[in-house]
């Protein structure tokens, strides 16, 4: 049991150490990225970004998830290779449809996103869903024996080469080589080219440590009852952020517009908005890694007993991550802001919107723990679909008032119409998720207190100086240790974490030594 523990533990940090890479390259490719064809240009490129966004979700972190949770039900190594073909068929006749929906569609969807002209970079989005039954079905099957190696390269390598796309498409942009379209349309291709690296590798990966010839062909595949139902409800939920996004394409432009602002300042404006989707996407890697290990554990039910204690673990060490993460950003959001991306507009914006990392880390862990309760996830799949009607109906009312600053609202109330709903359909019953009143406390005080100290400590090294990138950098290297040893400090002094707890973070051992953390 302490063995399969300890890859349940490993695995989920490779997964996240390689996911927070790919991230850190998804947040620092937008710097020259910004900084070459402006927020006009940052604009074009991210405005179709939440297409890119659903197939993410399918082919990295939503369908994976789940489908690595029904090859673990299987009972031999010929039942898993079964399933795994039929996965593969059903997915490629889903993906090959969506693909030509969205080229034919094309240019009325770039129509209503407010820039007729953005129909090519729709077409080519739409191509890396022909890459999908590769990703998703892979991936899912080395998840489900918990080895998240072949998707943690697959993952950086495919994220490498697609910003390697990007950036030339910007560089060649910034010498008048390409107009800003022909830019956009480039750079959104990198998607389908790195994504034909990391299917090459998985493959690769398959062939060498899959034989064929020794499995059988009468393999029998067993799958739970309402497993349809489990697969909706995760894919959505996993990618809940991107169909937030795609409601802001398809609505922000006009609505500020709507408000008296010419198209050009509009196109501007949702750009800076758009900056806080990669420290967004990058905030809830964390909770989403966690998820994917979690998953394969839940193969026999939720009240399983030996996995249940490990489970509750990481749901807390992961909230106590999501906590300091999102703390510690809108503590320092202006000076993230401005080493990002040159200047602080849009900074009061940024910091609402992190809210979100907290709520949808939260909803993440609610939906993974309760995913097999056929009973209330049509319950769920409601409550996502009353959030989307939530949110396009809020963007209409705060988008003319506050601007970009009330679609970030609307994001973050929307979200907690999900959390909330789903604490009410479960009572606010907080004993399977091992959550007691005074670790949510602590929780809440110690990030507080952790922001406050950081916002001084930043405002006191700030006097009399004029925020500039280097100014913020220099910030940010003083304040982020800082607030990162007074979290530590708060949560050893109040016992937030047990010492197995603590083991499971990032040298954990290390750090219990450091720390003096006792049993």
């Amino acid at each position: 049991m302490q063995k399969e523990v300890s890859r349940a533990i490993k695995g989920t940090w490779i997964l996240t150490i390689a996911s927070l890479f790919s991230e850190l390259l998804s947040a620092i490719y937008r710097i020259p990225l910004q900084n070459i064809v402006g927020d006009r240009g940052y604009f074009i490129y991210q405005q179709v970004y939440p297409i890119y966004g659903i197939f993410s979700v399918l082919a990295l972190s939503g369908l994976p998830v789940v489908i690595s949770k029904a090859f673990a039900q299987q009972d031999s190594l010929a039942a898993k290779h079964n399933l795994l073909k039929k996965t593969f068929v059903i997915l490629s006749v889903s993906c090959v449809v969506i693909t030509g929906l969205l080229w034919m569609s094309s240019r009325y969807l770039a129509f209503l996103m407010g820039d007729p002209q953005l129909y090519l970079e729709v077409r080519m989005v739409a191509l890396t869903f022909l890459l999908v039954p590769f990703e998703a079905s892979l991936r899912g099957y080395f998840q489900s024996d918990l080895l998240m190696t072949p998707s943690a390269i697959s993952q950086v390598s495919e994220q490498f080469l697609r910003i390697v796309v990007i950036i030339t498409s910007a560089v060649l942009f910034g010498h008048g080589i390409l107009n800003v379209y022909q830019m956009g349309s480039i750079a959104n291709a990198g998607a389908f080219i790195g994504g034909i690296l990391a299917v090459v590798i998985l493959l690769k990966t398959f062939q060498k440590h899959h034989q064929i010839e020794e499995v059988a062909s009468d393999g029998k595949i067993k799958l739970e009852h309402g497993l349809a139902l489990e697969v909706l409800l995760i894919v959505v939920f996993t990618g809940i952020t991107i169909f937030y996004q795609f409601i802001d394409s398809f609505s922000m432009l006009r609505l500020l517009m709507h408000s008296g602002i010419s198209l050009t300042q509009a196109e501007i404006q949702k750009g800076i908005f758009d900056r806080g989707q990669p420290l967004l996407q990058l905030g809830i890697v964390i909770s989403l890694s966690f998820v994917s290990t979690i998953m394969p554990q839940l193969k026999e039910t939720n009240k399983v007993k030996q996995n249940q204690s490990t489970i509750q673990k990481m749901v807390r060490v992961c909230l106590w991550l999501s906590v300091a993460e999102t703390a510690g950003l809108i503590a320092l959001m202006p000076q993230i802001n401005t080493m990002l991306f040159t200047d602080m507009n849009g900074s009061k914006t940024l910091s609402i919107y992190m809210l979100s990392i907290l709520i949808v880390s939260l909803i993440n862990l609610l939906i993974a723990i309760t995913s097999s309760d056929d009973e209330k996830n049509l319950h769920k799949l409601v409550l996502f679909g009353m959030s989307l009607v939530a949110k396009a109906a809020l963007n209409v009312i705060l988008i003319p008032k506050y601007g970009i600053a009330g679609g970030a609202m609307a994001t973050v109330l929307s979200e907690c119409v999900i959390l909330f709903g789903i604490l009410i359909i479960y009572g606010f019953n907080r004993e399977f998720l091992s959550l007691d009143k005074q670790f949510i406390f602590n929780l809440i005080r110690a990030g507080l207190v952790m922001a406050i100290i950081v916002k001084i400590v930043v405002s006191l090294f700030a006097v009399g100086t004029t925020m500039t990138r280097g100014h913020s950098v220099i910030l940010n290297i003083i304040a982020i240790p800082i607030g990162a040893l007074v979290y530590l400090k708060l949560s050893k002094r109040w016992r937030m974490l047990t010492k197995e707890e603590w083991e499971i973070l990032p040298m954990g051992k290390y750090l219990t030594k450091f720390m003096k953390i006792e049993d």
